[in-house]
């Protein structure tokens, strides 16, 4: 009589099928069936750069967001242009003072009237501060003279949100500025709303926010900022620019004021 051959019991890992499962997914797959699941990748933009652009740059930049494509089109068309093109801070004084700690006034008496990014988007926008209107303490341990701003000068915004341009028009003549607003200062013959416009077109920004860097907030330097490239037009065509641009500083302000007194006419007629 014939013994039965035994056979080894088969014995389950518990781990193996958790690892089909995860290798299902691996392979796009879904309840253990040979239908795959499409799914779409993100597109990511990708572009060559020579290693010699970046043994050129002065900084030696390996952020790819630095040789932003779009940057260099905007460089190459100015370079293709007849025009002559020239570093901005041959142009103009371009000053940013250092940081310094803050002594706030109660009045205008003890201070003088202070105003930063947020401030000048507001005032820029309706008048008028967002919130209450600050002045700094003439105690405080600074040049007085490195923070104040004068009529005819344009700012550019250099930390956090990079690149909005400003005209200082007459109601801030004398105001103290942060030293997150980089002070642009045009040279004699050079007509600051040609700069404005400049300065605010996609071809400057392309080259302003190019040289953004930091790590939680953004930051550019004045620096960087003198480092962009203007072209110089012919003169009648800089100061027919300048003039457009200068009438509708001047229309903006007319109507900002406009603004703010219908504001100051319907907060008397609310506490009546």
């Amino acid at each position: 009589m014939k013994r039965k051959q035994e056979t080894a019991p088969v014995i389950i890992d518990p781990l193996q099928g958790r690892f089909d499962e995860m290798v299902d997914a691996v392979l796009g797959k879904t309840g253990g069936t040979e239908k795959a699941v499409v799914r779409k990748v993100p597109e990511v933009e990708t572009w060559a750069v020579p290693l010699q652009d970046i043994y050129d740059n002065a900084t030696i930049r390996l952020d790819a967001s630095h040789y932003n494509r779009e940057t260099a089109v905007a460089l190459q068309e100015l370079q293709k242009s007849k025009s002559s093109l020239n570093p901005l801070s041959e142009l103009a004084d371009v000053r940013l003072p250092g940081q310094f700690v803050r002594i706030w006034a109660e009045e205008k008496t003890y201070g003088l009237p202070y105003v930063n990014a947020t401030d000048l988007m507001s005032l820029t926008g309706i008048g008028d501060f967002s919130g209450k209107s600050r002045y700094l303490s003439k105690e405080t341990d600074v040049d007085m003279k490195e923070l104040i701003i004068h009529k005819g000068w344009l700012l550019i915004t250099c930390s956090g949100t990079i690149g909005r341009v400003f005209y200082v028009p007459k109601r801030l003549d004398g105001w103290v500025a942060t030293h997150d607003l980089i002070r642009i200062i045009p040279k004699p013959g050079i007509p600051v709303g040609f700069l404005h416009a400049y300065l605010s077109s996609p071809v400057a920004q392309k080259q302003i926010t190019g040289h953004t860097h930091g790590g939680q907030i953004d930051h550019v330097t004045h620096h960087q900022i003198g480092e962009v490239l203007v072209p110089i037009l012919p003169k009648n065509t800089m100061a027919e620019l300048h003039e457009r641009t200068m009438q509708a500083l001047e229309k903006r302000e007319e109507a900002i004021a406009t603004l703010s007194e219908i504001a100051n006419d319907t907060q008397r007629l609310i506490k009546k």
